[in-house]
């Protein structure tokens, strides 16, 4: 009986420290959709994301990503991301490649940081350097990414919170005259159905193959729920609506968050 009871005592113990460390994280989660909003969690957060995104057609060409992002926010206005693609597929008229995707490391800067009430846009900047892996195929690669990153909400409690990126790409450097260069604009709309569910729909183009997503203008619909202060799932589909784009695809994903310490906060 009393092993029990101290097993009951160390477990209420360890929901207490789960429940106090994982308050007040403001998670900002980089999925489901391709735009996103000109914020990052709170101070002191650990975040991790992992998705999994398909688009399963023989042309412009099946792929296929696992993809896996942790982010760090040594500040309130400064995010550090490595972010890793431990699968990678792709499939077309040159043949399949199956392997480990590129790593990338980078972070997002707070320019501004967005109130309510206020007519000001958040404002910030993601840098992404993206490395090659240990694969010996077409997937590895070196590249980079610039993304300005803007949104307001609008509103009564600013239940709408528009959201509008748009990014320049360097891509496949190989060697240095082999680099291509391309870009990323995205638009959407994101409505807080309630505090813990956002709806999305987004308009997005590019010209190469980053973000998970082939070559082409897609329209998007999903979702976010956040299901605990620490962790939350998304979801949605995506429509391609150019000549060379993939027909649809789909993604899925989940967030976790865990404050380091307990001296900080946003």
């Amino acid at each position: 009986m009393k092993v029990s009871h101290s097993i009951l005592f160390i477990a209420i113990c360890i929901l207490s420290v789960m429940r106090s460390s994982a308050q007040d994280l403001n998670l900002s989660p980089t999925r489901p959709t391709i735009a996103n909003s000109a914020t990052v969690q709170s101070a002191d957060v650990l975040q991790v994301e992992t998705g999994y995104d398909a688009y399963p057609q023989r042309t412009p060409g099946n792929q296929q990503t696992v993809d896996t992002l942790i982010s760090y926010t040594p500040s309130s206005k400064l995010r550090l991301d490595f972010g890793w693609s431990a699968f990678n597929h792709q499939q077309d008229d040159s043949g399949t490649t199956n392997g480990v995707g590129t790593i990338a490391l980078g972070g997002k800067a707070v320019i501004y940081k967005e109130q309510y009430h206020q007519g000001a846009p958040g404002l910030a900047v993601q840098y992404e350097a993206e490395l090659p892996t240990a694969s010996e195929s077409a997937l590895q690669g070196y590249g980079q990414q610039l993304t300005v990153l803007v949104n307001h909400h609008y509103g009564k409690d600013g239940k709408v919170d528009v959201i509008l990126n748009g990014s320049l790409v360097q891509l496949d450097c190989q060697t240095v005259p082999g680099c291509a260069y391309g870009g990323q604009q995205s638009f959407a709309l994101s409505f807080h159905a309630q505090k813990q569910t956002r709806l999305y729909a987004e308009i997005f183009g590019q010209n190469n193959s980053q973000s998970n997503t082939p070559p082409g203008t897609y329209v998007f619909s999903g979702f976010y729920r956040q299901l605990s202060e620490s962790f939350g799932i998304d979801g949605g589909l995506r429509f391609g609506v150019s000549n060379h784009s993939a027909s649809f695809g789909t993604t899925i994903g989940v967030v976790f968050g865990k404050r380091l310490s307990h001296g900080k906060s946003n």
